[in-house]
């Protein structure tokens, strides 16, 4: 997990883009994580931050149980 993490804050703390073998690295420990919790298979999909709304609408369940 901490390789993971430091892939993650890459980014954000160097401001240099990740390179294909870390993007490689990245999508492995996401897969390995999805195994774990099946909602993070979204990311490792094509598009996959596209299906995001999509997910958050299916998933909400508020709106169904909730009375006013």
């Amino acid at each position: 997990m901490s390789d993971l993490m430091r892939l993650l804050m890459k980014r954000r703390n160097t401001g240099v883009e990740w390179t294909g073998e870390e993007m490689t690295r990245l999508k492995s420990h996401l897969k390995r994580l999805s195994l774990y919790m099946p909602v993070l298979i979204v990311f490792v999909l094509p598009f996959g931050s596209l299906l995001l709304p999509v997910l958050a609408e299916t998933l909400d369940r508020r709106k169904n149980g909730r009375i006013n």
